[in-house]
């Protein structure tokens, strides 16, 4: 063995030990880290519908770095579980605080109902149901169709208006279209005393909006005003006394009468 297979022999186990060496540190750095910054986080197993109790079945932990964790996240299973569904979840979807609510006394639809808003309910046919296509979380905008002055004539009354439920449910599983007899919407409540009038004095009509749909639309509520006509300037004209009547003043005089030591003025036209 010559002088240069034995240098080669020696460079090379330098260099295996070295790289063993570094990569060991690596690993080490590396379980280190993702030891100490995991964290548990509850995610879907299925798709929840809108409405939905959480079931068991339903969600599972899940192993997050805390980096990839949002705020309001779900850490325990208990926590998820008999909770509402507020709006529709994936399979592996973060389960998060904001997107769920508490039962409400046997009934879900309450605990779907936003802040300060109210649940009212339409009755509906083929027509004014939209040919039954809409489904539990569709935005609508409400028509009404009334006789004005022996014409009929439609206004937009309300405008991205929220369904919570189509009949009796809350949430539905199909896309499939059906009819319905009665559509209950999320309105706040001078939003409902629009609905009730409107009711009385013609009849509704719902038009499906396109969920990415955010256009604002002038409602028959919010329609400008006539501006008041600013007031006539008021003209003076200055009267110039007649003729007549400047003659007539000119022809009055000024008698002073004295009895004894009484001093008397009057007037006498000449």
């Amino acid at each position: 063995m010559n002088k240069n297979t034995i240098i080669f022999i020696i460079m090379s186990a330098i260099f295996g030990v070295g790289a063993v060496f570094i990569a060991k540190n690596w690993l080490d750095s590396n379980q280190q880290e993702l030891t100490e910054e995991q964290a548990n986080v509850v995610v879907t197993t299925a798709n929840i519908p809108t409405g939905t109790i959480i079931q068991a079945t339903h969600v599972r932990l899940a192993i997050f770095p805390i980096s990839m964790v949002p705020k309001k996240t779900i850490n325990n299973l208990e926590e998820a579980i008999g909770k509402v569904a507020k709006n529709q979840l994936y399979i592996g979807d973060i389960v998060r605080l904001e997107r769920l609510a508490s039962q409400g006394d046997g009934s879900y639809l309450a605990s779907l109902i936003s802040k300060n808003m109210r649940a009212i309910t339409i009755r509906v046919n083929d027509v004014v149901g939209v040919a039954g296509f809409i489904l539990p979380g569709n935005t609508v905008d409400i028509l009404n169709t009334f006789q004005q002055e022996g014409k009929p004539t439609t206004e937009v009354i309300l405008s991205k208006v929220k369904i919570l439920a189509v009949d009796q449910r809350a949430a539905s599983s199909e896309n499939k279209p059906k009819l319905v007899r009665a559509v209950t919407v999320e309105v706040s409540l001078p939003q409902a005393e629009i609905i009730m009038s409107a009711r009385k004095n013609g009849y509704l009509q719902l038009a499906l909006r396109n969920p990415i749909d955010n256009e604002e639309i002038l409602i028959a509520s919010e329609e400008p005003t006539q501006e008041p006509l600013p007031p006539k300037p008021i003209v003076t004209a200055a009267i110039e006394p007649s003729d007549k009547v400047i003659k007539k003043v000119k022809q009055r005089q000024r008698v002073e009468l004295i009895k004894g030591i009484k001093q008397q003025t009057i007037q006498v036209s000449l």
